[in-house]
């Protein structure tokens, strides 16, 4: 089952009359249980193409489907419905809400769901559990380390059961004992039919995926 897929996807950047391309002609396509790792030079867009793939950004040019949809049809809230209810997203540089207890900062996707606060809490202590750090979820993130906002980061992209997990450079700002600990919980996933696309600089860790691309001068290549 195709899951996602990009058809001749441009992405140009403009800075005043200058224009910098980045990403030139990707197609590519993601079948539903995938592991897939992207790897590349720094500033070759990797980041870009998975803002693209989790609808976050739209391309210059060409087409992103999902489940089989034109989201360049789409209007925003139908953009942000379908993002808020099949889409994780786990950054590097784990962008937790520092005034939200690590619990409130899991929650927050079933928030903008409308799910009632009862169980969004209910539901964030699971999935804490789930990644070791229930007795952490009062805490604030400057009360964590980095593994545990990681892993917190990792939770509030976990709460939606999401079908596609993307995660961008996730044992960047790591120690190896931690970065251990986020690729488990990661893998994990996909053997829960998630599937997982990791971009990532770390050719040790592009070799634990199924199916590794590079992205070199705006184009993917096969590994």
């Amino acid at each position: 089952m195709v899951l996602a897929e990009l058809k001749n996807v441009y992405k140009v950047y403009r800075k005043g009359k200058i224009e910098i391309p980045v990403l030139k002609g990707i197609n590519f396509k993601i079948n539903k249980g995938e592991y897939i790792s992207i790897t590349g030079p720094s500033g070759a867009g990797k980041s870009t193409l998975l803002h693209i793939l989790g609808l976050i950004d739209k391309p210059s040019q060409g087409d992103v489907f999902f489940f089989g949809k034109n989201a360049g049809e789409m209007y925003d809230h139908e953009l942000s419905r379908l993002r808020g209810f099949n889409i994780g997203f786990v950054f590097q540089a784990f962008n937790l809400i520092p005034d939200l207890k690590a619990w409130q900062n899991v929650a927050l996707p079933l928030h903008y769901q409308g799910v009632p606060k009862r169980k969004q809490k209910e539901r964030a202590l699971e999935v804490l559990e789930r990644v070791g750090l229930v007795d952490r979820a009062n805490h604030y993130p400057a009360e964590l380390s980095g593994g545990e906002e990681q892993r917190v980061a990792i939770a509030r992209a976990l709460i939606i059961n999401p079908l596609l997990v993307l995660a961008d450079e996730p044992t960047g700002n790591l120690d190896s004992l931690n970065s251990e600990i986020i690729l488990q919980l990661l893998e994990d996933l996909v053997t829960q039919q998630s599937t997982l696309i990791i971009v990532t600089h770390d050719p040790n860790i592009a070799s634990r995926a199924r199916k590794t691309v590079r992205l070199i001068d705006g184009q993917l290549k096969d590994a």
